[in-house]
């Protein structure tokens, strides 16, 4: 079975751009197989070999990541803040804005006057391990390539995909420490992690526009140690759409 080649950088980065730019409203996967200068089937193919998502599934990403950024910057409705990013629904954009972010677009400017007025605490929402020797350990060195200010949260979640869409299904908030143990999450295989300033403005919390992130690109499924490398995203792959302080909320429940 042959492999599936990968877009070229030059190639992805013009994609990037289009989705990023002015019309991200109008366009759709043929625009974006134009821009990359191939047919819309082998384009689909090289994009998901590139970044582990189909690119209907990234271009909808980009669309919801820019209405997180007007929600928490403009007092637009949030029918006006639908239409102005592609969705000619407010139904389905309420639907794919949820599964993505992790709850309705009515509650982000909510969830920001949270993460102003709360103070973070470590967590976690994984399964406790059995000591020393769980074959189920994971042992993760959280490798920062900048200064890391006292107070930084470093969110450490699994998902079911190579990117922070929707929430984890589980995780934990980490404070200023550089070595962290989890136990394997069966069907949620990908680790994400998410370095942010916990006395920082909420929106750095939940738009950040250059995120300091760690993806590692291997699915986990056995016990062993590996090193999340963060680095600033001044344009990130992929959207940071995950509303990671969501997950105190589970504490409560």
């Amino acid at each position: 079975m042959s492999t599936v080649a990968q877009l070229e950088p030059h190639a992805m980065q013009r994609v990037q751009a289009l989705a990023g730019g002015p019309d991200l409203a109008e366009i759709d996967v043929m625009d974006l197989a134009d821009e990359a200068g191939y047919s819309a089937y082998h384009f689909s193919r090289m994009f998901r070999a590139t970044l582990g998502l189909s690119p209907g599934r990234y271009l909808s990403a980009m669309r919801v990541a820019e209405a997180k950024r007007l929600l928490l910057t403009c007092t637009e409705p949030v029918i006006d803040v639908a239409a102005a990013v592609g969705f000619s629904s407010l139904s389905s954009f309420t639907r794919r804005f949820a599964a993505s972010v992790g709850l309705p677009p009515g509650d982000l400017r909510h969830l920001a006057d949270e993460v102003a007025e709360q103070p973070f605490r470590e967590f976690s929402l994984c399964s406790a391990l059995e000591g020393p020797g769980d074959p189920r350990t994971v042992d993760i060195t959280l490798d920062l390539d900048e200064a890391e200010e006292p107070g930084t949260g470093i969110w450490v979640g699994w998902y079911s995909a190579p990117a922070p869409i929707g929430l984890p299904s589980a995780g934990m908030l980490a404070i200023d420490q550089r070595h962290v143990q989890l136990p394997v999450c069966p069907g949620s295989p990908w680790l994400l992690g998410f370095a942010v300033p916990l006395g920082g403005h909420p929106h750095d919390h939940l738009a950040p526009p250059a995120p300091l992130t760690a993806v590692h690109m291997a699915p986990v499924t056995t016990g062993c140690a590996i090193t999340l490398a963060f680095s600033r995203q001044t344009r990130p792959a992929l959207p940071l759409l995950s509303a990671l302080p969501v997950l105190r909320r589970r504490l409560l429940d």
